[in-house]
């Protein structure tokens, strides 16, 4: 796609994105002027940017347990969980608190009452059921885990194990308050939409959606909404069973109260039956009553056949006209009047809103309720046996680096590329299996074998891949193992033997049986990429395994290893053109690490090389656009990320590069796509609402970029990255003491240089400078080539009085800057960090050439501007200064930064100051 073609598509998209949705295929087709390329491309990026928006939300940890009432404790059901207690009772059963022995861990168990009796079909039917509901994973969803049988007495029973969630019902919650208030009532909202939306997108109608199947845990910001009985009492609805829901003898489906009217009549159902039931709820929350509420339920339910239901705003007269329209929209008795997704329907609730409601007090005293699930299913055939446990049905794999038994550094370097391999092989399962992914290598590959306990919470794994090299004469033994990522226990095992000389082959061998192990299915395209009998040389493609191997690690002097063991490869074997694409990727990770060119024209020269022997070489592509990206030329780079891109959809690396390639030229919106794209692919990756969170981060939208971290950190609780990223959000936000807390958490878990670098800036905001320049000297001992961190060293030692320090410090950062400027001369951005390191050192002469450069390559940037202002306060020019100030501010520059910048406090007491940041449109 050409530059002109994506300023063309993000124009129009601009144009219809804030129409009404009613309005936008007509205003868009007109704008389009029968292209229709063009409106599919923006039709497309609409539609995700509906079904993405305010997507994520952080949950709290729920209150304490409620108090057993009936079974006795510690009564053992199916030989594995014990019963804690009594938890609550429906129409068809009673829900426990109990103890699963086998992992440790306390769950909830609905048991159906043993005189309900069900067709033996059924049985079958309802397991069909769990399975579907098990593919529904969201934070605002309970999960459900597995179906059991216990005898007791003589007699069978069957049970459900679920989530353990502890609250009130948003029914109890509404009979103890009435209506809701905002903005608790908007966080209910937004979470009920985002858990209706995945299990739209999981194919799975809920049919029973009220408020008694939506739990809260919490209160305010932190309230957490969780809809239960997903898909549950999908398995009794047959047309059969719905003809009427007031016999004797048929089964009740679903409430009545809450029914849409085709599924009072039996008809047809698609998800625009439950956002019908999702208005009822929202018109409850809204007014504190459901429609008709005057009427006795039989006639309730018989008006919403016939009537349109009386507009909210007519039982609370201040209601905000957004959430009156809202949910008479919901509550159309056309199911094609209605809004489309959920998504939608939390939209239109958000947008522009301003409310007027009643200030009921938001702060609940949230009781230890127990988890009160509505019984909406049917006893069942009795069986004979407990099924076994089955992998999860949403399967989180991290292949950890694979240990050698015996062998030395060139074994276990073989070892660590097999695990690379298979994770990236995996990795291609997920781009067509959504309930599939894995783990990226990058946050796997630091893994050591002691840390293998930790992989659930570090990496946000169920499933840990474990494997042991063993070399005997002549042959290769690979052990490769399935383990529970929180028990451990091993699940699946295989056993891999090969003759040495066909080392090779192991590749496609062991994607094979894990593949088989995990259930997955292989596309035979996928094996086989090396084709056995293609001429490599002997001994060729051991190093160069093992060359991959040293390269994985990525550090210096792992990746100089690497460079020699794919040049041996290549001196026996100049034709194998994977080892030239990995030579070229290595060289070109050199180059990006030290800026120094002679790695540039080697890998340039390997590419080439490669490339001619065979295009579809992603690691190839992804060399040559680290190329271009590093030296500017940025078309360039798209192209390569584009392709690596394609040839491997899952290539993390690829995904990230693109990105930054896109913002970098302009093509925000595109940038933006892709990671939507890949959070909508893998709903259950903490490392992909880590990357939205960074775009949304670099883009100033904190409090988009908020709940992403948020959610990362609880996807993988004991990761650093999401936590240092966080607590770089609560800096911008001038949350200082939040973010210290968040960022020593990050470092105690692993030392990084951004989680030192941002503790070291939220020291330095709190005036303790000698304390920031301590955390700043470890980042750059960690990162040394960063000239932004010996910048920030620089400023720390300045105001701690180390003037000595603070000027070697600003030295380094000139060093490193012009390592970069020698390749982009051109650059406006890096011409403006050079020309304020001069200024902070007093260097005139050598500041403004500089920034009268970087000015004119980049004249209304509102980074280059604020850096202006910079500059000509360093220097001593007030009124120059304020100048490039009020710009930047009009340029959207974030306020916050400024009130950060100790360069300025000269012109803080300038009334043209105070001005210009009480007023930005001055």
């Amino acid at each position: 796609m050409t530059p002109e073609r994506w300023i063309q598509i993000k124009e129009l998209f601009t144009a219809v994105v804030e129409r009404p949705l009613d309005s936008r295929s007509s205003a868009l087709a007109e704008l389009c002027q029968g292209d229709r390329e063009l409106q599919s491309e923006i039709e497309r990026l609409l539609a995700q940017h509906d079904e993405m928006g305010g997507f994520l939300e952080g949950s709290p940890a729920p209150p304490a347990p409620a108090k057993a009432e009936t079974l006795q404790a510690g009564e053992i059901i199916a030989d594995r969980y014990r019963i804690i207690g009594l938890l609550g009772r429906g129409g068809m059963g009673e829900v426990y608190e109990a103890e699963d022995r086998e992992l440790g861990e306390h769950i909830a168990l609905k048991v159906i009452r043993q005189e309900t009796s069900l067709q033996g079909d059924l049985m079958d039917r309802l397991r069909r059921e769990v399975q579907l509901a098990r593919r529904v994973t969201h934070p605002n969803v309970c999960r459900v885990f597995d179906l059991g049988h216990h005898r007791q007495a003589g007699q069978e029973s069957i049970f459900l194990s679920m989530e353990l969630i502890k609250g009130e019902t948003l029914n109890d919650r509404l009979r103890r308050t009435g209506k809701i208030a905002f903005p608790d009532a908007l966080y209910i909202a937004r979470q009920l939409c985002q858990a209706l939306g995945a299990a739209h997108e999981a194919g799975i109608l809920h049919r029973d959606f009220k408020c008694g199947n939506v739990m809260l845990l919490g209160s305010g910001e932190q309230i957490r909404a969780v809809v239960t009985d997903f898909g549950i009492a999908r398995w009794i609805q047959s047309r059969d069973e719905t003809q009427s829901f007031a016999t004797n003898t048929g089964q009740v489906v679903g409430t009545p109260a809450y029914m849409s009217p085709e599924q009072l009549l039996g008809e047809k159902l698609t998800a625009a039956s439950d956002i019908y039931s999702l208005g009822l709820v929202l018109y409850e929350i809204a007014t504190g009553v459901r429609p008709f509420h005057g009427e006795s339920s039989w006639t309730e339910t018989l008006k919403r056949l016939s009537a349109d239901p009386p507009a909210p705003v007519t039982v609370v007269p201040n209601l905000d006209p957004r959430w009156n329209r809202t949910i008479l929209r919901c509550l159309q008795r056309d199911p094609s009047k209605r809004f489309a997704g959920a998504q939608k329907v939390a939209d239109a609730l958000q947008r522009r809103y301003r409310y007027s409601w009643d200030d009921i007090p938001r702060t609940a005293t949230a009781a230890a309720l127990s988890l009160l699930l509505a019984l909406g299913i049917g006893a069942v055939a009795l069986r004979a046996r407990i099924w076994p446990p089955a992998l999860p049905a949403q399967k989180r794999i991290a292949v950890i680096p694979f240990t050698v038994s015996g062998g030395g550094p060139a074994d276990q370097a073989t070892a660590n590329g097999l695990s690379e391999s298979l994770t990236g092989n995996l990795g291609h399962l997920q781009v067509s299996d959504s309930s599939v992914w894995v783990v990226p290598w990058k946050e796997v590959r630091g893994q050591k074998p002691g840390d293998i306990g930790r992989a659930a919470a570090t990496l946000g794994a169920n499933l840990v891949i474990t494997g042991e090299l063993e070399k005997t004469p002549g042959k290769l033994r690979l052990r490769a193992t399935v383990k529970d990522a929180r028990s451990l226990v091993d699940l699946r095992s295989q056993i891999i033997e090969i003759p040495e000389a066909d080392l090779r082959t192991l590749e496609d061998a062991l994607l094979e049986r894990v593949s088989a192990m995990l259930q997955l299915h292989v596309p035979p395209e996928m094996l086989h990429r090396l084709p056995v009998d293609e001429a490599i040389e002997p001994g060729a493609y051991e190093f160069y395994e093992q060359g991959r191997g040293y390269l994985v690690r990525y550090n210096p002097k792992d990746v100089d290893q690497a460079i020699v063991l794919f040049q041996t490869a290549l001196d026996k074997d100049p034709h194998f053109a994977l080892a030239n694409a990995y030579l070229a990727y290595a060289y070109a990770w050199k180059f990006r690490n030290t800026h120094e060119a002679n790695w540039r024209d080697l890998a340039r020269t390997r590419c080439e090389r490669a490339l001619a022997q065979s295009d579809n070489l992603a690691s190839a592509h992804l060399a040559l656009g680290m190329i271009f990206q590093e030296t500017g030329e940025l078309d360039g780079a798209v192209k390569q990320y584009e392709t690596a891109l394609q040839l491997e959809p899952s290539n993390d690396e690829a995904l990230n590069l693109l990105s930054l390639s896109y913002e970098k030229n302009g093509n925000v919106l595109q940038a933006e796509a892709l990671f939507k794209d890949a959070l909508k692919r893998t709903p259950g990756s903490w490392v992909s609402y880590n990357y939205l969170g960074a775009f949304y981060f670099r883009h100033q939208q904190y409090a988009q970029a908020e709940p992403l971290f948020h959610t990362a950190t609880q996807l993988a609780p004991d990761n650093p990255l999401a936590f240092y990223n966080l607590g770089g959000v609560y800096l911008a936000l001038g949350r200082d003491d939040d973010a210290e807390k968040i960022l020593t958490k990050a470092i105690a878990i692993r030392p990084n240089p951004g989680a030192y670098s941002n503790l070291g800036m939220a020291r330095f905001r709190q005036g303790r400078y000698a304390d920031s320049a301590e955390m700043f000297q470890k980042a750059v001992e960690l990162r040394p080539a960063d000239q932004r961190l010996w910048r920030n060293l620089g400023d720390a030692y300045t105001l701690s009085g180390n003037k000595q320090r603070a000027v070697q410090a600003y030295g380094m950062a000139i060093e490193q800057l012009q390592k970069l400027l020698a390749l982009r001369p051109n650059d406006g951005e890096l011409l403006g960090e050079l020309a304020l390191y001069h200024a902070k050192l007093g260097n005139r002469e050598r500041a403004l050439p500089a920034l009268a450069r970087a000015t004119r390559i980049s004249p209304n940037d509102a980074d280059s501007l604020f850096n202006a202002a910079l500059v000509h306060e360093l220097l001593g020019d007030h009124d120059r200064a304020l100048t490039a100030l009020r710009g930047a501010i009009q340029a959207g520059f974030p306020p916050q930064q400024v009130k950060d910048a100790r360069e300025l406090d000269p012109l803080r007491t300038d009334a043209r100051y105070a001005r210009i940041m009480g007023s930005p449109a001055s």
